[in-house]
């Protein structure tokens, strides 16, 4: 006979939203249960409150107390009581920490049925340290309490029944962490119940100072050679730091790949809910979306899926682009545009057999070329690349500039082949929205390179406003830096198919920062976010030879002419940050509020002589003054 599966499913989002993933998951567990009642901590809108009632046979909006474990205690005890437990032969408790599942619930319910055991999960976590308030002076291994099924001898107990309602009400994280989370499992083990989960990792196991969240830090391992069914939430914004205490880092993108190649489960879920609360950098740096493409490439095209749109301006630079639009395949349109009728004949005369040329209003520039400029067209395509013409003649050698401008067109337009590679990208990756040149940081534009905003911040929140998308947050860096990019255009309509004139942007002479058109610049990544899609960065090989040797010098150097202090040690890079945290504010504690101005107005005046500098000289300056 088959069970009678009673399921209590906790839902916690501080909009109130539901996400596509969390309908999904309802939809797959709700054939295995014969009863469910979701419960929403703090809120719900009424788009979820509609989803949960077609789903649910009960939908219940508490306070946001207690946590996830507080509103099982409530559906156990007070909405559910020993009565009504007693109807079902199996309770599951779960929540929305997580995506999936990847395969049925159904599979995991009849493999873990057929083991029978009281009380199951789907992952574990070994023995750890703990912080000091678990009772048990340890924390015993224990199964992770996003899903967890109680089976009938159990249920029924009441042991069971106590053992909720006893629970306190959770005030801190680490308080639930070290009082139920690393408790629950023992506690009914050593009363005589037997316990399992789906993917057992003892094995894996080690010294409790060693153990980890394997569901988290070894997701490829989980996914691809356990039959793990679901991706922790956390694994996606988790710092980066954090990952590199226990890999390279490339465990969740591989994870995420093999789910992409062996499962039905659509992946763009993931990315609704998660641009919808964290930064495009954060996707960016969790999933290593760095993209090396190599000059071979046979993606067919399409006559008229894409389009390359190029604004040139300087007269004298012309014919320097030649070769990179003759590497555009022939099944793409290309269109460039440019300020004045004299340069619109040059170019026919130059471009003319592949490629139409527009006369657009110089105001605004690059930025007005493509969103004014070519507003009729940009939808009419699949696949968009956008370049332009760039002269810094304000930067300390001409050198410095043009290598940025180098570094656009080769890595947006390398070769034939590499353009077939970017849109074949596109193309497998439904999610992706965005691919730009990585961001620059040789010369002095290696001082800007820690915090791309610049003095834009303001002006890019107000233009996300008013195109209704999310508004950034400062501390996190906009990732496309130039204007150069190849993007999925239904991801872009935030901006494409916005109704800006040529009079949002500054008039000539426009040769300051913080304009309109900064601002489009950096958001075009959360225009993307605003879709669903995430944004990278892609070379070709030469490029990312370069930047790989670039990278791997500075962090070497920077951590030896670190390493002289003594208040600097470390182990891993996690440490390594914390430390140079301590070094750099390890006297600010103690000067008054004038010294702190002072030393503030000192900091800014050098921050403003280094600004320009090259980063060997900056460094040698670093070296001969204490600079907190």
């Amino acid at each position: 006979m088959a069970e009678k599966r009673l399921g209590i499913f906790l839902f916690y989002d501080k909009d109130g939203v539901a996400d596509r993933y969390v309908e999904y998951m309802l939809k797959d567990i709700r054939p295995c249960l014969d009863r469910l009642i979701v419960i929403a901590n703090g809120k719900a809108d009424e788009n979820a409150v509609k989803m949960f009632e077609s789903i649910a046979d009960k939908v219940v909006i508490r306070e946001n107390k207690g946590f996830d474990i507080g509103a099982w205690q409530q559906g156990i005890t007070e909405i559910c009581g020993r009565e009504e437990l007693a109807k079902y032969d199996s309770l599951t408790l779960f929540n929305d920490s997580f995506f999936g599942p990847f395969y049925p619930f159904a599979d995991i319910y009849k493999e873990m049925e057929s083991r029978s055991k009281d009380y199951w999960g789907l992952s574990v976590h070994g023995e750890a340290n703990g912080s000091g308030l678990c009772p048990y002076g340890y924390r015993p291994r224990y199964i992770q309490t996003y899903f967890m099924v109680f089976e009938k001898d159990l249920l029924h107990s009441e042991d069971f029944f106590s053992f909720w309602e006893k629970l306190p009400e959770f005030k801190s994280y680490n308080e639930l962490a070290e009082k139920f989370v690393a408790v629950m499992t023992m506690h009914f083990s050593d009363l005589g119940y037997e316990w399992d989960v789906l993917c057992d990792t003892s094995d894996l196991e080690g010294e409790r100072s060693k153990n980890f969240d394997q569901h988290t830090f070894n997701i490829y391992e989980m996914v691809a050679n356990r039959r793990f069914p679901i991706i922790k939430r956390r694994s996606f914004h988790t710092d980066r730091a954090v990952y590199l205490q226990y890999s390279n880092g490339s465990e969740l993108f591989r994870a995420l790949e093999y789910i992409e190649k062996n499962y039905d489960y659509d992946i763009s879920l993931i990315f609704e809910h998660l641009l919808r609360l964290y930064e495009p950098e954060t996707l960016k740096n969790s999933l290593c979306l760095d993209y090396v493409l190599p000059d071979i490439g046979s993606t067919e095209l399409k006559k008229g899926e894409s389009a390359v749109i190029a604004h040139l301006v300087y007269d004298d630079m012309f014919e320097r682009y030649g070769h990179y639009l003759k590497n555009i395949p022939a099944e793409t349109d290309i269109i460039i545009t440019t300020n004045t009728p004299e340069k619109e004949a040059r170019l026919k005369e130059l471009y003319g057999d592949i490629a139409s040329v527009r006369l657009v209003t110089n105001r605004g520039r690059d930025m007005s070329a493509l969103l004014v400029g070519c507003r009729d067209i940009l939808m009419k395509y699949e696949f968009l690349c956008f370049v332009h013409d760039k002269k810094s003649s304000q930067k300390e050698f001409a050198s410095v500039g043009a290598e940025f401008d180098r570094l656009n067109w080769e890595n947006m337009l390398h070769s034939e082949g590499y353009i077939r590679n970017i849109i074949g990208l596109f193309k497998a990756h439904s999610y992706l929205g965005m691919l730009s040149p990585f961001g620059v940081d040789h010369g002095s534009y290696f001082y800007s390179s820690v915090d791309y905003w610049t003095v834009c911040y303001d002006v890019s929140c107000a233009l996300a406003q008013r195109i209704g998308i999310k508004t950034p947050a400062k501390d996190k860096q906009p990732l496309a830096i130039g204007t150069c990019f190849w993007c999925r255009a239904s991801a872009m309509r935030a901006l494409f198919e916005n109704d800006f004139t040529y009079e949002d942007f500054p008039a000539e002479p426009a040769d300051g920062d913080g304009t309109f058109s900064h601002a489009v610049e950096r958001l075009l990544p959360y225009a993307a976010a605003n879709k669903g899609c995430v944004t990278g960065w892609v070379y070709n090989t030469e490029y990312a030879r370069t930047e790989l040797t670039n990278l791997r010098y500075m962090t070497n150097s920077t951590a030896k002419a670190l390493s002289k202090y003594s208040t600097v040690s470390f182990a891993n890079f996690r440490s390594y940050i914390s430390s140079l945290g301590k070094l750099l504010g390890s006297s600010a504690t103690q000067l008054s509020m004038g010294e702190r101005a002072k030393k503030a107005k000192k900091k800014n005046e050098l921050r403003l002589k280094l600004r320009n500098m090259t980063p060997e000289f900056a460094l040698k300056i670093y070296r001969r003054i204490k600079y907190r």
